[in-house]
C-alpha cells in the first residue's frame, strides 16, 4: 500500500507519548502521572499512545484487508511474521538491558529466570506474560502488548466481517463489551480466577491506586476490543483519500521514524537506565536524553535491518 504520511505521523506521535510518559516516570515528573477513571481507563500518556497504536493497527487492517479475500491462516501468518521475528531479535538486547540495569543499580546480577525456567521461557518467547498475571515479565515490561495485539489480530477477520455488514450494530456491541469488561475487570479482576487472602489484600491495595494486580484492563483483549474495532471501522468507512491528504516536507524522515516505532517501543524501557548513567557521569539531563534517543534509533535501525535480512534468507 502507498505510504500515508498522516498515518506515519500518528505512529510517531504515539511512540512519543510512550517516551514522554516513561521519561516523566523516570524523573518523577508530572508528565509521567496517571489520569482518567480509576480501575476503568487509568493511564499515563503512554497508555494514550497504546490506545492510538491499537486504533492504527485496526485502521490498517481495514484499509489493507477490507477488500481482500484471504484465508484465515494466511491472514494470521502474515501478522505473526510482522510481529514475532522483530520481537525475537529484540529479546537478547532486552535481556542484556535487564542484566546491565540491575548491575548498574548496584543489585548485582539478577535472577535470569525469576518466575521459573518454563514460565519465563514461555512468557518471553510468546509475549503472553500478562496472561500469567505477570504483566510484561521481568525483562521487558512493554512486551505485554505482544500478547494483546496477537489476540486482537486473532479475531480481526471476524470483526472485519461484522463491521463490513453491520457496522453500527457491531460497534455498539464492541463498545458494550469493552465498557462492561473494564468495569468488571477493574473491580474483580479476570473472571474465573480465584484468589487467596494475600491476593485479595494486594488487589485492594492496587485498586486504591487505580489498577487491579497485573493491570488487566490494559491487556485483557475484551477491554481493548472497541479501540481495535473502531480502527477497523475507520479504515472501512473513511475515504482512503483522507489518509493520503497530508503532504508535508520531510516525508522520508517521517516514513523512516514510523518504521522504527515498533522496535523503539520494544527496546527503550530495558535500556532506560542508561539515561541515569549518563547523568551520573555529569552530562546534563536534556543532553543525556538526546544521546540515549540517538543510540536507541541506531539500535532500532540495526534490528530492523537484521530482521529484513533474516526474512529475505527465509524467502519471505
Amino acid at each position: 500500500m502507498q505510504r500515508s504520511q498522516l498515518l506515519d505521523l500518528l505512529r510517531i506521535f504515539a511512540i512519543l507519548l510512550v517516551f514522554i510518559a516513561h521519561f516523566g516516570q523516570l524523573f518523577n515528573h508530572n508528565l509521567g502521572d496517571f489520569f482518567g477513571i480509576k480501575n476503568f481507563y487509568y493511564v499515563s500518556l503512554g497508555g494514550v499512545g497504546v490506545t492510538l497504536f491499537l486504533l492504527l493497527s485496526g485502521l490498517l487492517l481495514g484499509l489493507t484487508d477490507g477488500n481482500k479475500k484471504r484465508g484465515y491462516f494466511a491472514f494470521i501468518g502474515k501478522k505473526l511474521k510482522r510481529i514475532y521475528p522483530l520481537y525475537w531479535i529484540c529479546l537478547p538486547l532486552s535481556l542484556l538491558g535487564y542484566v546491565l540495569g540491575s548491575y548498574v543499580a548496584g543489585d548485582g546480577l539478577p535472577d535470569l529466570a525469576p518466575n521459573g525456567l518454563l514460565v519465563d521461557l514461555f512468557g518471553t518467547l510468546t509475549g503472553f506474560y500478562a496472561w500469567l498475571s505477570l504483566w510484561g515479565g521481568p525483562y521487558n515490561a512493554p512486551s505485554w502488548f505482544i500478547g494483546l495485539i496477537i489476540s486482537l489480530y486473532a479475531v480481526g477477520p471476524l470483526l472485519l466481517f461484522g463491521l463490513k455488514r453491520f457496522p453500527y450494530i457491531v460497534l455498539l456491541i464492541l463498545l458494550l463489551i469493552s465498557v462492561l469488561s473494564r468495569w468488571y475487570v477493574g473491580q474483580e479482576g479476570i473472571p474465573l480466577v480465584s484468589n487467596n487472602l494475600y491476593d485479595e489484600a494486594k488487589g485492594w491495595a492496587y485498586r486504591q491506586f487505580g489498577f487491579m494486580p497485573g493491570r488487566p484492563t490494559d491487556w485483557f483483549p475484551l477491554c481493548r476490543i472497541f479501540e481495535f474495532g473502531f480502527g477497523i471501522y475507520l479504515g472501512l468507512v473513511v475515504p482512503k483519500r483522507v489518509w493520503f491528504s497530508v503532504n508535508l516536507p520531510g516525508q522520508k524522515i517521517s516514513s523512516y521514524l514510523s518504521d522504527l516505532a515498533f522496535p523503539l517501543f520494544l527496546l527503550h524501557l530495558p535500556w532506560l537506565f542508561f539515561v541515569e548513567v549518563l547523568i551520573d557521569k555529569g552530562m546534563p539531563t536534556s543532553v543525556s536524553i538526546a544521546v540515549f534517543m540517538l543510540l536507541l534509533v541506531v539500535l532500532a535501525q540495526g534490528v530492523t535491518k537484521l530482521e529484513s535480512m533474516l526474512l529475505a534468507k527465509l524467502g519471505y
